[in-house]
């Protein structure tokens, strides 16, 4: 909404071959801003009860139409490369029609209801030293604060 025209989006998520929900989002999130997105996974992660190598791969560069230029397959030392126009992208942004998204929405009709909206909350890492234990625990707090608000 404020013009970025690459979105960088660093992860550590299990890689498979199957879609899941975190790549449809961010193939909806290129296309809704019409931007690129670069996701980029990490080669391993340790010290948690699922295989070393479960997030080797999956690094991804998607188009500001939602196609994927690059995907990297399973390897820790896999890097994805494409070419990413920017002019292309600004003449898209220029054009008239169904797929200008970013002409046509109207944030404005959200922004109260995302104002007193505060689900998940801010600064939980900044006095004490952080463990995995503390982001479940966040997660199941928020969950049960969601639940009591009746969003979900």
């Amino acid at each position: 909404m404020r013009g970025a025209e690459i979105f960088l989006h660093s992860t550590s998520e299990v890689y498979g071959k199957e879609r899941t929900p975190k790549e449809a989002a961010k193939i909806c999130r290129a296309v809704e801003n019409m931007a690129y997105v670069v996701s980029s996974n990490t080669a391993g992660i340790a010290n948690i009860p699922i295989p070393v190598a479960s997030a080797d791969g999956g690094s991804k560069i998607i188009d500001y139409r939602g196609l994927v230029l690059a995907e990297t397959g399973e390897g820790e030392s896999m890097a994805a490369f494409a070419e990413i126009d920017l002019a292309a992208l600004r003449r898209y942004r220029h054009r008239p029609g169904l797929n200008n998204l970013l002409s046509r929405q109207r944030f404005e009709l959200y922004a109260e209801s995302y104002r007193h909206s505060h689900f998940y909350p801010a600064n939980t890492m900044l006095e004490k030293e952080v463990d995995r234990k503390h982001f479940i625990q966040t997660q199941q707090e928020t969950i049960e604060r969601l639940a009591k608000l009746g969003v979900i």
